[in-house]
């Protein structure tokens, strides 16, 4: 019998063979030199930006606007640009990664993305693997922030937003990994504790099933359902804590129709695995059954209409547009809770609330709006101006810091994407 090991040797030499040929078939050759160019681009225009942030005493600076040039004076794109657009049209890209998944299936190996996607858990969930961080600049930061608010009697809530297990120790039980990501939490919400800074640990809100059930197994956000309950345990803690007078019976499960798809989409971990090794996901969809009216406003538009009809787009759903889900939209993107600045046009005497927060609040903000007269998200990472001169022009009375635990340690990485979203400033 052939070993674990010889398996997965000669997996990899059959797969580089079939990348070979696809490369050479789809003269992938042609893209060698726009990623030498952007390679050197990129160790050029880091130089470039330190030495300006040093010359002018600058904190932050537009990278495109200071990033090399070729000799026609046009800027060189990143290598992240030019190889994402080579790996979207290399040929037989989804026939290799579907091979890939089944032979990843068949040798039973879990953690080969581990550090781009996550592991693939006997349960048959995707999960991330998080390394410890110290909490202390984040720490730092909030605290900053929560002075600046109070001089401008602004209310400040941080929401605790967990990862889909609440216990490190689970995946050194079934994987033998380590991982911080909730000792992290702990950690940080106990600085926050002697701050005096309130936060809600939806971890606690979760306790009553399994938190898998909270969250996709393909994909790293949770489902419509947790975004709902988000939303009511936010609702709740601004009735009892800050002076709120929030109707909850807006978010009683009978208020709402559900609708369940399964087997409908995949998610953005799965799209990386693959689906024979781990399926495709259900998806449920929630609705309220009682009136609705809002605006929603994201750049020049305004979209009026009711909460299905303003704040989702329910066109992703739609078989068409899903006959291949490794192509597909995703599905969680389906709720438009950061798509712009929400107002509830049956509730115009209520508070104004900002949402400083991530992706999974794409379905969360959605539902806030349903029990308030305004909810604004924001993104750090997408953001550009002036955050404290944003909220002094839009005259916020509550804002609430929405973060999922894995931007805990985020800026120990230059490189992550979420490096700036315990940027303050």
């Amino acid at each position: 019998m052939i070993s674990e090991k010889t398996s997965q040797k000669i997996t990899g030499i059959f797969l580089i063979i079939i990348m070979i040929l696809g490369y050479t078939w789809g003269q992938g050759y042609k893209f060698a030199d726009e990623m030498f160019e952007s390679v050197i681009a990129d160790v050029k225009t880091e130089k470039i930006i330190s030495k300006h942030l040093h010359t002018n005493n600058e904190k932050d600076v537009n990278t495109m606007e200071l990033r090399a040039k070729n000799k026609d004076g046009k800027i060189i794109p990143p290598y992240s640009t030019i190889a994402n657009d080579f790996n979207s049209n290399l040929p037989f890209k989804n026939e290799m990664l579907t091979l890939n998944s089944h032979l990843l299936k068949r040798l039973n190996l879990r953690e080969v993305y581990r550090t781009n996607g996550g592991v693939v858990l006997p349960n048959g969930y995707v999960a991330g693997v998080y390394p410890y961080t110290s909490t202390e600049y984040e720490t730092k930061q909030i605290e900053d922030f929560k002075l600046f608010l109070d001089s401008n009697q602004i209310q400040l809530l941080y929401v605790n937003k967990p990862t889909k297990y609440v216990d490190d120790s689970y995946l050194m039980e079934t994987m033998g990994i380590s991982t911080y990501i909730n000792d992290n939490s702990n950690r940080f919400l106990e600085k926050l504790d002697l701050l005096d800074i309130k936060y809600l640990d939806l971890r606690e809100q979760m306790s009553d099933q399994s938190s898998f059930n909270y969250f996709f197994r393909t994909d790293h956000h949770w489902t419509v359902p947790a975004g709902k309950l988000a939303a009511t345990s936010i609702a709740k803690k601004l009735n009892n804590e800050f002076g709120y007078n929030i109707d909850l019976s807006l978010y009683d499960d009978e208020a709402f129709v559900y609708k369940e798809y399964r087997n409908a989409w995949l998610g953005e971990q799965g799209k990386k695995i693959g689906i024979p090794f781990v399926g495709l996901d259900d998806y449920v969809s929630i609705i309220p059954n009682y009136p609705t009216s809002f605006n929603r406003f994201t750049g020049d538009r305004t979209i009026t209409g009711t909460f299905e009809e303003a704040l989702v787009n329910q066109n992703v759903y739609l078989p068409e547009n899903n006959q291949n889900p490794q192509n597909a939209s995703s599905w969680h993107y389906s709720y438009l809770g950061n798509n712009g600045r929400i107002q509830n046009n049956n509730n115009t005497d209520g508070k104004k609330i900002l949402i400083i927060g991530d992706s999974y609040d794409a379905v969360t903000n959605a539902f806030l709006a349903l029990g308030v007269s305004e909810v604004q998200g924001l993104i750090l990472r997408n953001f550009s101006g002036n955050l404290r001169d944003f909220i002094k022009n839009n005259d916020f009375d509550t804002v609430i810091i929405s973060y999922a635990a894995i931007m805990l340690g985020a800026h120990d990485n230059e490189n992550s994407a979420n490096y700036k979203m315990f940027d303050f400033e």
